[in-house]
């Protein structure tokens, strides 16, 4: 009898175990081939190995509970463990309705509220309670078959979304020519180039000259229609304002930037357009837009024969703590996360080049693609010196690390243009901002309206590209459409 106990004990645990990585394959079934490699299994020999050491430590440090107890406890512990930002979120929205929100401690509350569960349940399971036991029993096996049976059953039918439901601004290819590459640069806070001379007092003629000998236009006077990141590339994904003229938010924007690029199945308009088109669609993000967290199809592609991709292992652990506990170790023991991790994560331009010279013959076999970068600076936190060695300087309204950034924003730009023109010269470019710097938050008298930006662009000249239309993010990316398809642009005012 006391065989069988065991065994069932096992059994559960095992299932428990499990299920992280079943809902992990589940929720991100559209990337099911890039997951299931020797990294994803690797990470299931870790965290297997790791989970029955912590059984052994529990069984020999306590020695009133047996390695089946022990191994439950663990076992419940770990799930819960799991649970972390489905509590914290639940946390949030209680905040909200009781007026609570300005109190920013849902992860902290969350941790507490696990591990406090985590104690009381393993006292439940040393006292043998046979209730929580069946419990368990019905729960944890109901969790891991529907799991099993959304990945085997419900994943297989079609989700499409009909077209004559939706409203969506299409690009049909009228010219069958030839696709080039496409590379949208966001270069996040970055304010128009006159603005910065006028502030700073300082002449960037020589980086205007240049570009445009390679035949790249600045447009002044660019104005985007909202004043934030997350607004702002939203129109940018939806070809479309977002908010109607009463300023609510359309019926057809669910989600803002990036949240709507997990669901592969519903893409926004441009997405939609580039699929259609032939395109593909690569991200390249940082730490605030991270691609792993959201849609691994979506960030340059990884060798799914790798034994560590840490992509797929901050995917697969967002939902707990443990990033966010690293972080905190990390603050406590003075490690400078800004130097060693943010400062190379948050240089979407140098990771591109890093990629493409690493992958240079897969490149030139790929079909066309949209690169999407999203460059984190000169926004905050400022960590670079002019020449773009690592220097941090505090506070969001530093003028001198704004002023640090901005420079080594344009220097690897001017790289950029040069590599690209090497490898890619046919191909098209943009360089804008989202909004203005940090400080036109504070005085858009003295400092600039929030929604003035950076612009430069290089478009095949049989494109009409008339420097009186306002080419914003949107209308950008309608020019550019409409250039490589033959269609009215439409733009916006």
């Amino acid at each position: 009898m006391q065989i069988v106990k065991y065994f069932k004990h096992i059994f559960l645990s095992s299932i428990i175990f499990l299920i992280p990585f079943v809902d992990f394959l589940n929720k991100n079934i559209e990337e099911i081939e890039i997951i299931l490699g020797k990294s994803f299994y690797f990470l299931i020999f870790i965290v297997s190995s790791f989970l029955l050491i912590l059984t052994y430590t529990i069984n020999y440090i306590l020695k009133k509970i047996n390695f089946y107890e022990a191994l439950l406890i663990v076992g419940v512990s770990y799930w819960l463990f799991f649970q972390h930002n489905f509590i914290k979120l639940t946390i949030v929205k209680i905040f909200n309705i009781i007026g609570l929100s300005r109190f920013n401690l849902s992860a902290e509350l969350s941790l507490i509220i696990i591990i406090v569960l985590s104690v009381y349940l393993s006292k439940l399971i040393y006292k043998n309670n046979l209730f929580l036991i069946k419990f368990f029993y019905i729960f944890f096996l109901l969790t891991f078959f529907a799991s099993i049976f959304q990945i085997i059953v419900l994943n297989k039918k079609p989700n499409l979304v009909k077209t004559e439901e939706i409203s969506i601004i299409n690009f049909p290819d009228k010219l069958n020519n030839k696709k080039e590459n496409i590379y949208f640069f966001i270069l996040d806070g970055m304010q128009p180039i006159d603005e910065f001379e006028k502030h700073y007092q300082l002449s960037k003629k020589d980086f205007i000259d240049s570009a445009q000998n390679k035949k790249y236009d600045y447009i002044h006077n660019t104005v985007n229609f909202y004043g934030n990141t997350s607004h702002s590339l939203s129109a940018l994904f939806y070809l479309d304002k977002i908010f109607n003229e009463e300023n609510q938010l359309k019926k057809k924007i669910t989600k803002f930037f990036p949240s709507f690029l997990r669901n592969k199945n519903k893409n926004p308009d441009l997405i939609y357009n580039l699929n259609n088109l032939g395109y593909d669609f690569k991200w390249i993000g940082n730490f605030f837009a991270y691609c792993p967290k959201f849609n691994l199809n979506y960030c340059l592609k990884k060798d799914n024969n790798t034994i560590i991709d840490s992509y797929l292992y901050i995917n697969f652990f967002k939902q707990t703590p443990l990033i966010q506990i690293i972080i905190k170790l990390g603050e406590i023991f003075k490690f400078d996360f800004n130097k060693y991790i943010f400062f190379k994560l948050n240089n979407g331009m140098g990771r591109l080049i890093s990629y493409l010279k690493e992958n240079i013959k897969e490149f030139k076999k790929n079909k066309p693609t949209f690169y999407f970068i999203h460059h984190m600076s000169p926004h905050w936190p400022y960590i670079t010196k002019s020449d773009c060695s690592y220097k941090k300087y505090p506070g969001k309204q530093n003028l001198e690390g704004y002023k640090s950034a901005y420079l080594c924003t344009l220097k690897r730009i001017e790289e950029m243009i040069n590599f690209l023109n090497e490898i890619d010269p046919n191909s098209i470019v943009v360089f804008q901002g989202d909004h203005n710097w940090e400080m036109s938050y504070f005085s858009e008298i003295k400092y600039g309206r929030r929604n003035e930006i950076f612009n430069l662009i290089k478009i095949d000249e049989k494109c009409n590209m008339d420097q009186n239309i306002n080419l914003n993010n949107v209308n950008t990316a309608r020019l550019i459409l409409s250039c490589i398809t033959g269609n009215n642009p439409g733009f916006l005012k």
